[in-house]
């Protein structure tokens, strides 16, 4: 009995202090959730200004200064997402491990390479006097907004460690962080297509190897569907450009290694839809804009949604969607225009040979903090305006002590400038378009409508003028506002871009002159902007805001129709004697593949062949010129000499494994098969939506066993995939929808996959997230007032 009264005490003792702790680290959670109503001291504020949220926490900061307005909007972005923006600055500074210790070397010591901070500093000192008086305030607002937390924010707790005060330079560094984002993937293609290049070339003639290059980067596809500056009545599906479809012979060096049984996933790149409807296509007779930019998606969401309202002389009203770290409306509209992006692909960053090691070269040295370690010192060679790569992570020559060297556009300071900032004062597409050449963000495909009902494209960007393969690595001269590309009032009255192929001929080379052949500036394939631009021409009634969520919603499989076709003809009865799994995989396929829904079998098994296909190609041939540690990913242009190979099956080109193109194709089927039987357990249970559930993860969230629950977003099966409009595998999709005419805002949606607020105990984290996957329209401007902040200065 004594043994079991101390028992039930210990057990007691141990739930009494599990209780304590539970409650004492509740009690720390909430001392971080900020404040909403009343009145708060504002340090280095001008005059009043006033923070007011609506029922899903989305802010209306108003003040009599733009000066006062960036404050504010510093404030509200400190209280809650400090935590975000302290990591876009430190993942482009290379100043995470100082948070997550020797985790984050790796990715420190390679971002370190390019010396952001310092070109930060330097984009400061260029920064023309008003726009640095706004970082500043904007800087002295997130400041003071962190101060005003009872507590640090919640992540620092869990990671027992202090936030750093916020700095003007660090608000470069968090658009630094979205070039890393949206642009570093680019050069990693070029850095592998120099290598394939070297090699090809040690085996043939340079012409045959460029044959080689140009036949697998494939620089065009019966997929492209460009823009037209010009009137031309091929804008239709039928009217593809029969001369940009490659025609051209095999090139007799394509020689495929043994067999190649690789699986894998289909690659991945940053992108983006967003088109434009004229005012003489919509049925409010003012131009239409639609926007969804595609990102890894996370916990918070990537952008940050507000209305901003200056109330002086000149005044300003305009709401979008802000990048926290940043004082201005990324993507929005301000009453008189509106304006959205999706990722250009184009020559912005260079690769070469070049010695590993010479006295002509700058010698840079980084130390980095390391959390619980020793710092780490690291050595950086620099040439010209490029940097000498580490042999290890990029690969080199050994036999001929040469290394690769890359220069990217990102580490030029006049490259990135807050000049966005005066798109809020713009009041037709005439104006837009002057200001575009002169903005420093990584290069956009931007379309703008206005009240009028014009329309426009441009790339938003600094375009550099100077021609040639290593043009990046020496002195640069940028476009003006009458050379830069762009496409005003076209007669079709529609503009698409989908990180296709937007413009063709003289337009094109603008965009990279040494690389329009080979298809290197990374260009999606193409099927996403033809799927937009047929369903935007086929509209039956003047376009509405809703036709442009139903457009952004299509799910339909159109890219691999030609897929399913192939495997119904391949798997005859003769490939099915005997073959049962066959038969039953057939069937499936010829039941339904049409739409990339949570429930379509047919269509993953259609998609898994596919990339199983594809993959098997890339990889003999990778290996074959580089050997078993190639690690090449695929670029997403091989889909057009895949299927050319696929379809054609050239007698002169044996496949992977030798023998013939239909025992190989057959082997592929074979191979899915198996893949999806080891994943699914039968072939009639692989539904699309359970191969890559949405499931949005807090970057924290797998640190202690409970956090998911409370940081997460639910897990969700979602339509969608990576070629169609509507783009949603996993984790990657849409990071906002919106679509909005220009002083008709109250007619518009925005939809974000997650609310404003970063804290987990407010009711606002995850404000938002079921109307985005529901695909249900929120409405683009903020509601009625819930709570009300007075700032007040000292």
């Amino acid at each position: 009995m004594r043994w079991l009264r101390w028992l039930r005490w210990t057990l007691l003792g141990i739930v009494v202090c599990l209780a304590i702790a539970f409650g004492l680290a509740w009690w720390a959670l909430r001392q971080s959730l900020p404040q909403l109503d009343g009145t708060a001291n504002a340090p280095a504020l001008g005059a009043e200004a006033t923070i007011e949220r609506d029922v899903r926490g989305i802010p209306v900061i108003a003040a009599a200064t733009r000066a006062d307005v960036a404050y504010a909007l510093g404030y509200a972005h400190a209280q809650d997402r400090f935590f975000q923006m302290d990591l876009s600055r430190r993942l482009a500074a290379g100043e995470l491990s100082e948070l997550f210790g020797a985790l984050a070397l790796k990715q420190d010591t390679r971002t370190r390479r390019f010396g952001f901070r310092a070109v930060a500093r330097r984009v400061l000192e260029r920064t023309p006097e008003g726009e640095r008086a706004l970082l500043d305030a904007y800087a002295h607002g997130v400041n003071a907004g962190l101060a005003s937390l009872e507590a640090r924010p919640w992540e620092y707790l869990l990671l027992r460690a202090q936030p750093r005060a916020w700095l003007p330079e660090d608000s470069v560094l968090v658009v630094h962080s979205m070039w890393w984002q949206l642009q570093y993937g680019m050069l990693r293609d070029e850095i592998a297509r120099r290598r394939l290049e070297r090699a090809s070339a040690a085996r043939s003639e340079p012409a045959a190897a460029h044959d080689l290059i140009a036949f697998v980067y494939s620089g065009h596809s019966d997929w492209d569907t460009p823009n037209y500056s010009v009137d031309s009545r091929c804008v239709q599906a039928e009217c593809t450009d029969a001369a940009r479809v490659l025609t051209q012979p095999f090139p007799a060096q394509l020689r495929f290694s043994g067999a190649a049984d690789e699986a894998g996933a289909e690659p991945a790149v940053p992108g983006s839809n967003n088109w434009a409807v004229a005012g003489v296509h919509t049925r409010s007779g003012v131009a239409l804009i639609a926007n969804d930019m595609h990102l890894d998606l996370g916990v918070p969401a990537a952008w940050y949604p507000a209305r901003l309202r200056v109330e002086g002389n000149p005044a300003v009203d305009i709401t979008g969607v802000t990048l926290p770290g940043t004082p201005a409306v990324t993507a929005g509209s301000n009453g008189q225009v509106a304006w959205g992006f999706t990722n250009s692909y184009g020559d912005f960053a260079d690769a070469r040979w070049g010695k590993c090691a010479s006295p002509d070269y700058r010698v840079r040295q980084e130390s980095i903090v390391v959390k619980g370690g020793e710092n780490v010192e690291v050595t950086y060679h620099e040439v010209g305006e490029g940097v000498v790569l580490d042999g290890q992570e990029y690969a080199d020559d050994e036999a001929s002590g040469e290394c690769l060297q890359a220069a990217w556009l990102a580490t030029r300071p006049e490259a990135t400038n807050f000049a966005l900032l005066e798109f809020e004062g713009a009041r037709s597409i005439d104006d837009v378009l002057a200001l575009a050449p002169r903005v420093g963000i990584p290069g956009q495909n931007m379309v703008v409508g206005d009240t009028r009902g014009r329309i426009a494209w441009t790339l938003l960007g600094r375009v550099p003028r100077t021609r040639g393969p290593d043009r990046l690595f020496g002195p640069l001269e940028y476009l003006e506002a009458v050379d830069h590309p762009r496409i005003s009032d076209p007669p079709v009255g529609r503009l698409w871009t989908a990180n296709q192929r937007v413009v063709a001929g003289d337009l094109e080379a603008v965009l990279g002159d040494d690389e329009v052949d080979v298809g290197a500036g990374g260009y999606d394939i193409g099927a996403r902007a033809r799927q937009i631009r047929d369903d935007l021409l086929s509209l039956p009634h003047p376009a509405t805001e809703a036709d442009m969520l139903a457009i952004q919603l299509d799910s339909r499989a159109l890219f691999v129709a030609r897929w399913r076709d192939l495997l119904l003809a391949l798997i005859d009865e003769d490939a099915m004697h005997g073959a049962e799994l066959r038969r039953e995989f057939r069937a499936l396929v010829s039941d339904g593949a049409a739409q990339a829904a949570p429930d379509a079998v047919g269509y993953r098994l259609v998609r898994t062949f596919r990339s199983n296909t594809l993959n098997a190609l890339w990889r003999s041939l990778s290996t074959g010129l580089l050997g078993e540690e190639a690690g090449v990913r695929r670029p997403g242009q091989f889909e057009a000499a895949g299927w050319r190979l696929v379809n054609e099956r050239p007698s002169a080109v044996e496949p992977p494994g030798g023998g013939e193109w239909r025992a190989f194709l057959l082997q592929r089927v074979d191979s899915t098969i198996a893949e999806l039987i080891k994943d699914c357990g039968s072939l009639a249970s692989c539904e699309f939506g359970r191969m890559e559930p949405v499931a949005i993860r807090h970057p924290l969230s797998g640190a202690l066993p409970l956090l998911p629950e409370l940081l997460d977003m639910p897990v969700r099966a979602l339509a969608g995939d990576q070629h169609m409009p509507h783009v949603q595998l996993g984790v990657f999709g849409a990071s906002e929808r919106f679509a909005v005419s220009p002083g008709r805002e109250r007619d518009g949606y925005l939809e974000l996959p997650g609310g404003p607020s970063g804290h987990p105990l407010s009711p606002f984290y995850r404000s938002g997230f079921e109307d985005w996957a529901a695909g249900k329209p929120t409405p683009f401007l903020p509601g009625s007032a819930m709570h009300r902040l007075d700032l007040k200065p000292q």
